[in-house]
């Protein structure tokens, strides 16, 4: 099986071990693109124009075509033939999904949107939540990390999205049953990677208070403020600041249950 990751650092490997591809930058880039985009036909112009558009023609199909003979030497390497699901005919380009080759952020795409949907909906159970909580496990950093094309930061947006999405829709169903520590274990890892999410900062600060620890919920506070001061400029929202004063004050406590189910229910809609 080769495994291609595209979240964090790329790589390609079979068995755990990193297959040397010596793609070069822009080889590297292609071979990402057709990953991440199998099952779909490409321009051939297009794709030299994205990867090569700095080079002339001519050395820029000499480039692609090398990239391309790259390619489908190491699905060789992996699977007897497996060259043959990168089809080039006339003016188009298109890899073919197969059973021998994974890619992370197609696993969290393909699980992601059907799970949210029994979440929300309160079906599917525990089976649900682990399927999800497998797929969000695939997320080891931003999609291709230190690359900056226009398409790498519209998918890396894309794919955040969908990571922010399900932590957030795990968070809420547990809050709701009442499993606090699990709720605030999701809840710091959206802020991990999305610290200026406010709504989310009020969240964890209500599951530290109502875990028993109002100290950490309050230093929680001061942070998001120095962070909002410094980022943007900016006090918190009123609603932070109201949760912070019932914290300190006790105000917390009153009524709390239906506080909790109301504030998870409605929270992020």
């Amino acid at each position: 099986m080769l495994d291609i990751t595209l979240f964090g650092s790329t790589s390609f490997s079979v068995s755990g071990k990193v297959l040397r591809t010596e793609f070069g930058q822009a080889g590297r880039l292609l071979a990402c693109y057709l990953f991440q985009y199998s099952g779909r036909s490409h321009r051939r112009e297009r794709l030299m124009d994205l990867f090569w558009g700095d080079l002339d023609p001519d050395r820029a199909r000499s480039a692609f075509n090398t990239a391309i003979w790259r390619i489908r030497k190491m699905l060789d390497q992996v699977q007897p033939d497996g060259s043959s699901i990168l089809m080039t005919f006339g003016n188009d380009v298109r890899l073919e999904r197969a059973s021998f080759f994974e890619v992370d952020t197609q696993r969290l795409e393909c699980v992601n949107p059907k799970m949210i949907t029994n979440l929300k909906s309160g079906c599917g159970g525990v089976a649900a939540e682990e399927e999800l909580c497998s797929a969000l496990d695939c997320y080891t950093g931003p999609f291709l990390e230190g690359d900056d094309g226009d398409w790498v930061l519209q998918e890396r947006e894309r794919l955040h999205n969908l990571y922010i999405t399900g932590n957030l829709e795990l968070m809420r169903s547990c809050a709701r049953r009442c499993e606090l520590e699990r709720a605030l274990t999701f809840g710091r890892q959206i802020l991990v990677t999305d610290p200026l999410r406010e709504s989310v900062q009020r969240d964890v600060m209500l599951l530290l208070a109502l875990t028993g620890c109002p100290a950490d919920a309050l230093i929680s506070y001061q942070r998001l403020r120095s962070l909002l001061k410094a980022e943007l400029g900016i006090e918190p929202m009123p609603d932070t600041r109201q949760l912070q004063e019932d914290i300190v004050t006790g105000n917390l406590y009153c009524g709390i249950d239906g506080r909790l189910s109301r504030h998870f229910a409605l929270t992020q809609r």
